[in-house]
């Protein structure tokens, strides 16, 4: 924990992100000596979050660490111009040895296994019946959080009579509307068949066939690989643009995926790869968003419907693991947004089991 003197001291290095700054720059600001200061930069570095220049002490110049926190905020926050351009880093992926590696946390596995065991006590037919029941409320959720992630401007309530009556929304374009509705026979398709689906190659172009249908000009790329390079307008990132790599980092990443014990972790790990890989012309995010719910599904356990994510959190997680590999600020969104959601599908489900069913608004 840092004392009162570090945390301004690391201020001033938050105020100048991109400087390098020296002591001597530093000592106007405080009523200390020089070794009262070199020892206060000492325990910065150790702990990461400011970084030395080579040298002798005196001369030495330091400057906010560039895996801190920090200033990869500060350095994503940046208009894209200004980055540099960044590979796609296979061994983010070769590295990752499941249920050895995990971008999840001991503590955050904990805290999303108490959120998210929502089933009770009960004969295991009698549990599956009332879980699904539950279940079809993700429908609405998911389509309605997914769809506005994808800038469709809907509200719950409106998505629920679309989806429910037909009724179609002031307001939207027919592409929103394909949105809309393609989320609707994914979803579906989602819940009505996750206990057989894994995170495998099949099932994965199942749903990205039933995301992007009438969505992606070339039908012929609709729930296959992609053949085209990608590109973004708002992260430097350039994803693996060689076909044959392409498929090898698909199938590693099923492979990998498939063989998480943890559900958390395994959905965690869908949620960031997914989009990382970019492997479908278009609908990654969308397709992702599907996937990561299957291992939760499978288990019976609180859905994640991304209705509690901020926008922002959700995007600028994604970009850090674009950009700069760092995986600890989507899973921290993720946490935080679970934390949230899971009990009110927990409520659900006690309310079914007393005998209360979920019915609609007519």
């Amino acid at each position: 924990m840092l004392s009162t003197r570090q945390s301004q001291i690391l201020d001033l290095f938050i105020d100048e992100p991109d400087e390098a700054l020296s002591a001597g720059d530093l000592l106007p600001q405080f009523d200390i000596g020089r070794t009262s200061l070199f020892r206060d930069l000492t325990a910065l570095t150790e702990a990461g979050l400011i970084e030395a220049s080579e040298g002798s002490t005196r001369s030495r110049t330091y400057r906010l660490h560039p895996n801190s926190d920090e200033y990869i905020r500060w350095d994503l926050s940046r208009p894209p111009q200004q980055r540099y351009e960044v590979n796609y880093r296979p061994e983010l992926l070769i590295n990752y040895q499941p249920n050895k590696s995990y971008f999840l946390t001991e503590e955050q596995r904990e805290v999303m296994a108490e959120a998210g065991s929502i089933s009770e006590d009960q004969t295991l037919e009698q549990g599956s019946k009332n879980y699904n029941r539950l279940i079809a409320s993700l429908l609405i959720d998911l389509a309605h959080a997914s769809s506005n992630l994808e800038n469709v401007p809907i509200s719950w309530l409106d998505t629920k009579t679309l989806i429910e009556f037909g009724e179609r929304p002031d307001g939207l374009n027919e592409t929103e509307l394909r949105i809309v509705l393609n989320h609707k026979k994914a979803i579906t398709h989602l819940t009505e068949n996750a206990r057989e689906m894994s995170i495998d190659p099949k099932d994965l172009f199942d749903l990205h066939t039933l995301i992007a249908d009438g969505l992606i000009p070339e039908s012929a790329a609709i729930g296959r690989l992609r053949q085209r390079v990608v590109r973004f307008s708002d992260s430097r990132y350039l994803p693996p643009d060689n076909p044959h790599l392409l498929r090898d980092a698909f199938e590693l990443f099923c492979e990998k995926a498939d063989a998480i014990k943890n559900p958390y972790e395994q959905a965690f790990f869908a949620m960031s790869f997914l989009p990382y890989l970019q492997p479908f012309q278009d609908g990654n995010k969308r397709t992702s968003r599907l996937t990561m719910n299957i291992p939760l599904l499978k288990h019976q356990l609180a859905p994640f419907s991304f209705s509690d994510i901020k926008k922002r959190d959700y995007m600028f997680g994604l970009l850090a693991f674009y950009e700069r590999g760092q995986h600890r600020f989507l899973a921290n969104a993720f946490v935080k947004s679970y934390q949230k959601t899971a009990p009110r599908y927990a409520e659900l489900l006690d309310y079914v089991q007393q005998g209360g069913a979920l019915g609609s608004l007519t």
